[in-house]
């Protein structure tokens, strides 16, 4: 197996699984990929990701390819939206040629729930979601071209543990606010509902899906088993953290009809269900959120 973005949020929840599945897995047969070397202490185990290079390759053997990086805004000199898409242009290139050095089962390429709403939200937002929306076409174009199966899940909204860049996301922001700040601040008068899966859940069941020759390479949603809008997450938020009377500052209710960006997890959740699993509740998934982000110190200050 080869994880791509292998010390991001959803690559390290990905190897955490793997190694507990698979906890004397050979380290030829575990490799882990990011911009730079770097170690990872997961499951027990230290393990090390190495840079993805012209010169990589997979190896002998039958692999599994798991693209989740990305190259952010954040690590581009002004977030220069041109040179965020050159760059990861040139990061799937490097993707797919790893994928077409060894036997791959299958690629799985993760998206993004913006892939399907290209118009929504600020030019930086729209920008992301042709870019996703373009990589999912490269990604079929090239199963088609190779014979090599893909997989395409579209990531909407998740919460849990290896959270990282907290501020970008709403469950992470309110978590950071009221522990250091007591109050949690929503700036929509609209509703705004969302649907949250479990990090490590979805890597448990996107692993799976991976080897099932059953599954297509039509993209799909990774969407949660409850809606909840923005309001009750924050008192969700406040539960956990033991601050029930937490403050939270937002507009008068407005009229519009809201943002929904929950996704149709209905493949997802059938996923899941064959697993004899069923959908984590929010309560732990906001507890286990917070219980990482303390453990890593982000909640200092409170």
């Amino acid at each position: 197996m080869a994880i791509i973005g292998a010390s991001g949020w959803v690559g390290m929840a990905l190897v955490d699984q793997v190694l507990a599945a698979c906890p004397d897995l050979p380290p030829d047969r575990l490799r882990l990929f990011g911009s730079s070397v770097r170690d990872l202490k997961l499951g027990g185990r230290q393990v090390r990701t190495e840079p993805l290079d012209a010169l990589a390759s997979l190896g002998n053997g039958d692999w599994l390819v798991l693209h989740a990086a990305i190259v952010g805004d954040d690590r581009v000199e002004g977030g220069d939206p041109p040179e965020v898409r050159r760059r990861n242009d040139a990061l799937l290139d490097q993707v797919l040629a790893l994928a077409e050095t060894g036997r791959t089962r299958r690629l799985v390429a993760f998206s993004s729930g913006a892939a399907a709403r290209p118009e929504a939200g600020s030019p930086t937002r729209r920008a992301y979601a042709a870019l996703k929306r373009d990589h999912e076409n490269v990604v079929a174009e090239w199963a088609r071209r190779t014979g090599r199966a893909v997989l395409i899940p579209r990531i909407f909204n998740l919460g849990g543990p290896f959270i990282n860049h907290a501020e970008a996301y709403a469950l992470g922001d309110f978590i950071l606010a009221l522990s250091r700040h007591g109050r949690i601040a929503i700036g929509a008068a609209d509703p705004v509902f969302r649907s949250f899966v479990h990090v490590s859940e979805m890597a448990r069941v996107i692993l799976d899906m991976a080897v099932d020759e059953a599954q297509s390479a039509e993209p799909f949603d990774i969407g949660g088993g409850e809606i909840i809008e923005l309001g009750a997450l924050a008192l969700a938020v406040g539960q956990a953290l033991e601050r029930a009377d937490a403050t939270i500052e937002r507009p008068e209710p407005s009229d519009g009809a809201g943002d929904w960006y929950v996704g149709d997890g209905r493949r997802y959740q059938s996923a899941l269900f064959q697993r004899g699993e069923h959908p984590t509740p929010l309560t732990r998934i906001v507890a286990d959120t917070v219980a990482y982000l303390k453990a890593a110190g982000a909640l200092t200050g409170a």
